[in-house]
């Protein structure tokens, strides 16, 4: 086989950071490797004279001089003795390389750097050298196949990695050709694709940029647990994942995390969907201003959503359904100072999972905004339903929490089986301040349920309940609305009924701060035992009302209601807490007499 020529290129110069920058690196000395990490050292080089050599320096503008490889191969892993190998193709080979007249490509596909896509061959390292070649910018692209790594695969920053689709949850019968990472069963590592931050990664800038499109993770022959699909820790921001899948990996789909006290900020992403993973669907760490749009987690381990602080930011349209936990678990710190913020969960929707679908905990002062949620079978409860469960659950939360709209409607397993759930539509307990403005509200045992120790629990008057089965649902359309202060009208307050347990206060000023408008109209007050108003005969000119109502203070107004007798002019006497007693004039006056007990403001 020929050998091929390598080095005396434009490009081929040896870099090492300085300073926070790349720069120039004269005299030094490469060494030359079958794999980016360990790997065999290739020692059968040729110099420019065809001298044997085993290795290459750089000379004094750090350029590297013409020399040939060793026999049949067309690239190898350079190492200048730092933490990380680069990939050094051959001039003459075509397009393996990586080049098309002498210009970079920033279109690379994997299969040019050795990788089967068959579903046995392991293609980590061919996957990983294509996307250390990758220019900033450019896209390392997976035609249809199933490629199998043993190791992380990590995406440097900048870089795209792309599939041609990304299936979604399998399905028995689905002809879709595989095109998927799938890890084999000695997989070593943390994760089956990582971002690394500045720190990790050796990098001249922050770690930003990088991209995963319409790819498919497939852990399902991953050996132990923990191994998430997607990972990252640090500073590491603007990444956008779309259209991918992640499926059976035996830790969380999605994974961001800090790293010495940095973590990664503004991810976007849409139609991402977790299946079946051994911990939450999608783990996130203090994620500021991330965005998830139609993203879906279902029948993992732990939670859906696992959000811990996710300050300004959104989901939208996203599903959390048939998840061990619960379906969004909004939790954590979420901060009190200028650079704190909330959250706003739109659109979004539960459905089966085995605790509450939505579950707020989370403590700090920004506003938690929930609008049109729509819940449904939650607190499945491994079957057995109860366990306290709703569709919609804050406890403990100490941030304001706003429910713009929000359903509940129970329901048992797919195939019939399982007791009717949630326990509850929505439960709150403990908070400091939670608003719902409307709903309907349909679950096994109440609708509305406040659980106590809340400081303020709005509830809107648009929330209508039932409680039962689907079949068979008993309503509770009328149940009351708290709005838990003042209540103040600008204009006119209009109602056909109204009623009242509590005592009412009139703080006008005015003469006629209370007025009983239209003919006919008047005040009732209910008489009986020490009540405020009724009536009583005189015997002899006089008549004793026992009445515990009576205190030092109260107006006692009588009245003259019949006549009998002769009459006189009443008086009265009191006995605070006991009676108090209507006397006449007359000793002869037997007249019924009416009496009001008024109380001064």
């Amino acid at each position: 086989m020929a050998r091929y020529d390598f080095g005396a290129g434009i490009a081929d110069y040896v870099v090492q950071p300085s300073d926070g920058l790349w720069a120039i690196a004269p005299g030094a000395t490469l060494t030359f490797w079958s794999a980016a990490d360990g790997g065999t050292q290739y020692t059968d080089l040729l110099d420019a004279a065809d001298a044997p050599v085993t290795q290459v320096t750089a000379d004094e503008q750090g350029f590297v001089p013409a020399f040939r490889g060793p026999d049949g191969v067309a690239g190898m892993w350079a190492d200048a003795g730092g933490a990380s190998r680069a990939w050094m193709s051959a001039r003459n080979a075509g397009d393996a390389g990586g080049t098309v007249s002498g210009s970079v490509r920033d279109w690379l596909n994997v299969r040019d750097y050795g990788a089967q896509g068959d579903n046995v061959s392991d293609d980590t390292a061919a996957i990983q050298a294509a996307l250390a070649a990758c220019p900033m910018g450019g896209i390392v692209y997976l035609p249809a196949g199933a490629y199998r790594t043993s190791a992380p695969l990590t995406i440097p920053p900048a870089v795209t990695l792309m599939g041609t689709h990304s299936n979604l949850m399998a399905v028995v019968g689905l002809t879709d050709p595989p095109c998927y990472i799938k890890p084999l069963p000695a997989f070593a590592g943390t994760a089956v694709i990582e971002f690394l931050d500045q720190i990790n990664g050796g990098y001249s800038t922050t770690s930003a940029e990088h991209r995963v499109l319409n790819v498919m993770i497939d852990g399902a022959d991953l050996p132990g647990p923990g191994v998430d699909g997607i990972r990252a820790a640090g500073n590491i921001q603007n990444v956008a994942l779309r259209d991918v899948t992640i499926r059976r990996v035996t830790g969380a789909g999605v994974h961001t995390e800090a790293n010495e006290g940095a973590f990664p900020y503004s991810w976007r992403l849409t139609r991402v969907m977790v299946d079946n993973c051994g911990w939450h669907g999608v783990a996130l760490e203090v994620m500021t201003d991330i965005t998830l749009v139609d993203c879906q987690t279902i029948g993992n381990g732990a939670n859906g959503f696992e959000i811990a602080n996710a300050a300004n930011s959104h989901a939208i349209g996203c599903r959390a359904e048939w998840n061990t936990g619960h379906g969004f678990h909004l939790t954590g710190n979420w901060a009190t100072g200028t650079g704190s913020g909330g959250m706003l969960l739109g659109d979004c929707s539960t459905d089966r999972n085995g605790q509450h679908g939505v579950l707020v905990d989370a403590t700090g002062n920004p506003p938690i905004q929930i609008e049109n949620l729509h819940t449904r079978r939650d607190g499945r409860n491994l079957g057995a339903g109860g366990g306290g469960y709703a569709g919609l659950a804050c406890t403990a939360a100490t941030v304001p929490v706003l429910v713009g709209n929000v359903t509940c409607y129970p329901g048992v397993d797919d195939d019939g089986t399982g007791a009717n759930s949630p326990q509850y539509g929505t439960r709150f307990a403990g908070c400091t301040y939670v608003s719902v403005a409307s709903g309907f509200l349909h679950a096994a045992t109440a609708g509305w349920s406040d659980g106590g120790g809340n400081a303020v629990l709005r509830r809107g008057p648009n929330i209508g309940e039932r409680t039962g089965t689907t079949a068979a649902p008993v309503d509770a359309f009328a149940e009351a609305w708290a709005a838990a202060g003042n209540f103040t009208v600008g204009g006119y307050f209009a109602t056909a009924s109204g009623q009242s347990d509590g005592q009412w206060n009139i703080w006008s000023p005015t003469a006629t701060a209370l007025n009983l408008g239209g003919a006919g109209g008047g005040i009732a007050i209910a008489e009986g035992a020490n009540a405020r108003m009724g009536v009583a005969t005189l015997a002899a000119g006089t008549v004793t009302v026992a009445n515990t109502s009576v205190t030092a203070d109260t107006r006692v107004l009588p009245f003259r209601q019949a006549v009998g007798g002769t009459p006189g002019h009443l008086s009265v006497t009191k006995v605070a807490g006991t009676s108090f007693t209507i006397t006449s004039s007359s000793t002869t006056d037997t007249s019924t007499v009416a009496w009001v007990l008024i109380e001064p403001a």
